[in-house]
């Protein structure tokens, strides 16, 4: 709500089919999506990132990005947009007991534009995963 470093925009979203040969960029904050209904494709300027129900994928400001259904079907869930920072807090006294962890993470896997999902061409290059 509002607009700035602090301002929040909340949405539901529900499609049938993903945007071929198109990408969007949030250029006014980062985006975090939460699907409930349908796992995503999200692919970005890093690589690929397969986001199932119940799973959390963030991208950052100004990062280029496209969004499939995964499997087919139709997908559905909610985004945020916030006009600051997603960062990790510091795990202090709670410790390990409730608040995330840098490992329960997944980094995007590196992804030339062609190939399918998951392709190993034996070349070694990129990719992080969890």
């Amino acid at each position: 709500v509002g607009g700035g470093p602090g301002a929040v925009a909340v949405m539901r979203y529900a499609f049938g089919r993903g945007m071929s040969r198109t990408a969007l960029c949030s250029a006014d904050g980062e985006l975090c999506v939460v699907p409930w209904v349908g796992a995503l494709c999200v692919t970005t300027e890093l690589g690929r990132m397969v986001v199932a129900p119940g799973e959390v994928a963030v991208v950052p400001r100004g990062m280029r990005y496209r969004v499939e259904v995964g499997g087919g079907g139709v997908a559905a869930g909610w985004a945020c947009e916030v006009g600051g920072r997603f960062d990790l807090p510091e795990l202090g006294v709670v410790g390990a007991n409730g608040l995330a962890a840098p490992r329960h993470f997944r980094t995007p896997v590196a992804w030339r534009d062609g190939e399918e999902a998951g392709d190993d061409d034996g070349g070694g290059g990129g990719g992080g995963g969890g």
